[in-house]
């Protein structure tokens, strides 16, 4: 069986041998490792694709908002099921690819939440935005799982942390506010981890890595303002919190450092350390709340300090891996 030819093994064979430079490059433009023309053109056309969907979506709910006062309800109402529905049946016709069929099926994913805003403005039904965002949320929970598209999960993600955010500020009123970023912790995470598992059993396409990266952003950006925040706020929040932010914290510096290292993804390797420096010189900062002047030095030394030392030591990582 013949092994595949990876960018990382041509890397690896080039740095124990004499092969020469012009050899390598061949080599990577014979195994499809550079970008061809071809390559190009599918990019190009994909982007063409999902900025016109992207704008055709705006123009809708820019239509809408306004010629508001000049449209009938029935008529506000009946376009925008003519859309939604036309979308969806257009999502389903077998001669279209299967990139134009996601698209489409994530613009009816989008109409949904249009029209629902609409039927609330035209009818004030006084419900809350969390109800909103949560009857759009489960009403395209099946498109998404049908469709497996990048760009739909994204969407239904964003929805999903809208949502549990607005049910925190309007229902459960009484979390607290590290507690509420320790649960958007969670779901963010959750989410990376299953498709990392996903992308280790070839369900999903591993060349497009933007989606664990941005969800993984978010839950990094989550838990590390959860853990500052903590430092900074009275023991009775500490006590509500019950340390889970510290504990989630460090316990997802040490699963993400293992993995980035195993798995050879600088992503984690770059965004975690960055994470520890920010809370690390917000201890500082606490610890000498009296002495101001002299903590603030001190944890300008250590920031200077600590990003000279990680992207140092992130550059000569990297060449270890890739030459």
């Amino acid at each position: 069986m013949r092994q595949s030819i990876t960018r990382e093994l041509i890397y690896s064979i080039a740095r124990h041998s004499n092969w020469q430079a012009a050899g390598i490059e061949n080599k990577l433009r014979s195994e499809g490792l550079y970008a061809t023309p071809r390559n190009w053109a599918t990019f190009i056309r994909l982007f063409l694709l999902g900025a016109g969907a992207s704008f055709t979506l705006a123009g809708v709910v820019f239509f809408f908002a306004y010629n508001w006062a000049d449209m009938h309800k029935f008529v506000k109402l009946g376009l925008l099921q003519f859309l939604l529905l036309a979308t969806t049946f257009a999502a389903l016709v077998p001669r279209f690819s299967r990139t134009i069929r996601n698209v489409l099926l994530t613009a009816s994913a989008v109409l949904v939440g249009v029209l629902f805003a609409v039927y609330g403005q035209i009818y004030q039904t006084g419900a809350n935005a969390f109800d909103f965002f949560w009857g759009w949320t489960y009403c395209v929970v099946l498109w998404v799982l049908v469709a497996n598209f990048q760009p739909l999960w994204f969407i239904f993600l964003a929805l999903l942390n809208t949502t549990f955010i607005l049910y925190t500020q309007q229902v459960a009123t009484y979390w607290s506010f590290a507690l509420v970023l320790d649960a958007l912790f969670i779901l963010n995470a959750m989410a990376v981890v299953v498709w990392e598992v996903l992308a280790a059993k070839g369900k999903v396409n591993v060349q497009h890595r933007w989606f664990p990266r941005i969800v993984g952003m978010a839950a990094i950006t989550f838990i590390t303002v959860s853990m500052i925040s903590l430092l900074f706020n009275s023991f009775k929040d500490f006590n509500e919190d019950y340390g889970l932010a510290l504990l989630l914290g460090f316990g997802m510096y040490g699963a993400a450092i293992w993995y980035g290292m195993r798995m050879r993804e600088l992503f984690y390797l770059t965004a975690v350390p960055f994470s520890g420096i920010g809370f690390f010189t917000a201890l500082i900062i606490r610890v000498g709340e009296s002495l101001p002047e002299l903590m603030l030095m001190l944890a300008t030394v250590f920031v200077i300090g600590s990003i000279t030392l990680l992207v140092q030591y992130l550059g000569n990582l990297y060449r270890q891996w890739h030459g």
